[in-house]
């Protein structure tokens, strides 16, 4: 299993259960008429865990150059904390700042609408079963829950891109301006 996958394994199933469950069990309700959510909710359970299953499955590599292994360590610390460390001398982190700043962007943008559709979904299955009202409202309040969480997770993780490509486009205009002296710098001036 690839380390990106599991870093994301608590997050995963939890998000899965809080979202599709009652999703699929909603849509259960509208597929069978006269059924109540317990009717639905071993199978839907079951169809939850085999498609979590197909998804921790390993991931193929990147198809671009990936940071070696220690570098990638050095690039998830600076994005946990918004500090450039040494590391970055010796990597380019352009790119994979880049593609952390999309996944993160769209996660701020799409986790909104996401988690209210879902949470309509909820809304719904009340409507569809009045005795299940206490499983889909629960399941609305863990789905607004997670939605801030991972939204507030976001938005950090975004700031913390913002810092740390700061920090490397400083870097690099520092390292440039440097290679611009003649060599020697300041060490040029004779010795008596």
């Amino acid at each position: 299993m690839s380390r990106g996958a599991a870093s994301g394994l608590p997050w995963l199933p939890a998000a899965c259960f809080v979202t599709l469950l009652p999703s699929s069990t909603v849509l259960c309700l509208d597929l069978y008429p006269g059924t109540t959510y317990l009717d639905h909710l071993s199978s839907a359970v079951g169809l939850l865990v085999a498609g979590i299953l197909l998804v921790l499955k390993p991931v193929p590599a990147r198809v671009l150059p990936a940071l070696p292994e220690e570098h990638q360590d050095q690039l998830n610390y600076a994005l946990r904390f918004g500090v450039l460390p040494l590391a970055s001398l010796f990597s380019d982190w352009r790119d994979e700042l880049a593609q952390q700043r999309r996944a993160y962007s769209l996660a701020l943008r799409a986790l909104p609408a996401g988690t209210a559709v879902v949470i309509l979904f909820d809304g719904y299955g009340i409507f569809r079963d009045p005795a299940g009202c206490h499983f889909f409202l629960l399941c609305a309040v863990a789905t607004a829950i997670l939605g801030v969480a991972v939204f507030a997770f976001s938005a950090v993780r975004l700031r913390n891109v913002d810092a740390v490509e700061g920090q490397l486009r400083e870097q690099i205009r520092l390292l440039d301006a440097h290679r611009g002296r003649p060599a020697g710098g300041d060490h040029d001036t004779p010795v008596s």
